[in-house]
């Protein structure tokens, strides 16, 4: 009788882990695109989610009036370089008043983890340009029939309308499209770099189809600090979120994973036990902080086009977001959860 139960336990039990495995592999699917999407499905202005962490809930029907667009992404995409041009696009293009993003995360039947994703959406909240909702539902890529397990994008304008809506991202005249239909503009160029020499990278280098990084430490950085990298920082996951934060560690981190091969790159700033092998470092240069305008005990990141214009400068951490416009202008990617 004893090993009677025993086989029914067993069968459960193996029939149970079958029903996990099957509810996970339909959930983390990856439909096919067709050459349509179906029909939207139900009101969009009815769409409600509700919010994870500290950001507000996603209520469409209070966009009422505006352009609104909605990046939809799914953790079942296969290519994650999949919409990498218009993503690149909603973070550069500069937006009329009258038009907002949102992004929603596709997290159906993730419900169990909501805990462990609010504590992630808290750490990523200055992470992105747009508020980012997490649709545990499924409701959005339900409502606007995209494809699962793809990058997702649609528009709705000012009378409620659904102006645009596509699975896989777009390029080239879409692109340019979208960028109509949201009224947005191309940022316009940045200002031309100061007179600078850093040894072999300096106003001289730079330019002229040439690219240029640099990086000020606001203080001496050690492969203990810097986590992620073989023998540095190695600590829970709440002490590594903060040390990220220390814009000095994230710069140097940053660099060690960006191999410069047609861009020129300094570090001013002293580093203990670290190698850069595509960049120049110098303990520090004081007529470099000077031209652009960084204090001695501040930390900055440059980025100078081939056409010898400054496209970004800022005194902390370069966001998630921007790391389009750095790796387009450098020729370096990097990989975004890094």
């Amino acid at each position: 009788m004893a090993a009677g139960r025993l086989r029914k336990f067993a069968f459960v039990l193996v029939g149970l882990v079958a029903l996990v495995i099957g509810v996970g592999a339909w959930l983390l699917r990856v439909d096919d695109i067709p050459d349509e999407l179906p029909p939207v499905v139900g009101d969009p202005a009815s769409i409600v989610i509700p919010p994870v962490a500290d950001e507000p809930a996603l209520e469409v029907a209070k966009l009422h009036g505006k352009t609104a667009f909605f990046v939809v992404f799914s953790p079942a995409m296969r290519d994650k370089k999949e919409g990498q041009a218009l993503n690149r696009a909603l973070n550069r293009w500069q937006l009329p008043p009258g038009t907002e993003g949102h992004i929603v995360a596709d997290g159906e039947g993730f419900g169990m983890f909501k805990g462990k994703v609010a504590d992630m959406m808290r750490h990523f909240a200055a992470e992105t340009r747009y508020p980012v909702h997490v649709d545990y539902d499924g409701v959005f890529t339900t409502t606007f029939g995209l494809a699962k397990g793809h990058h997702g994008f649609v528009v709705i304008g000012p009378d409620g309308a659904v102006l645009e809506r596509r699975s896989g991202g777009a390029e080239g005249a879409d692109l340019e499209r979208i960028r109509e239909m949201l009224g947005a503009t191309e940022p316009p160029a940045g200002p031309p770099m100061p007179t600078f020499s850093i040894g072999e990278v300096g106003s001289d280098t730079c330019g002229g189809g040439t690219p240029c990084v640099i990086i000020f430490l606001a203080r001496e950085i050690a492969k203990a600090d810097v986590p992620g990298i073989d023998d540095g920082f190695d600590g829970e996951e709440a002490e590594t979120f903060e040390r990220m934060k220390d814009p000095s560690i994230r710069m140097v981190s940053t660099a060690m994973k960006a191999k410069l091969l047609r861009a020129k790159g300094a570090i001013v700033g002293r580093t203990r036990d670290l190698e850069f092998p595509t960049w120049l470092r110098v303990d520090d240069d004081a007529d470099a902080r000077a031209a652009f305008g960084v204090g001695p005990t501040e930390a900055a990141f440059v980025v100078i086009d081939g056409e010898g214009r400054v496209v970004l400068s800022t005194r902390g951490p370069v966001a998630m977001y921007q790391w389009g416009l750095v790796a387009d202008t450098l020729g370096v990617e990097l990989d975004e959860e890094d």
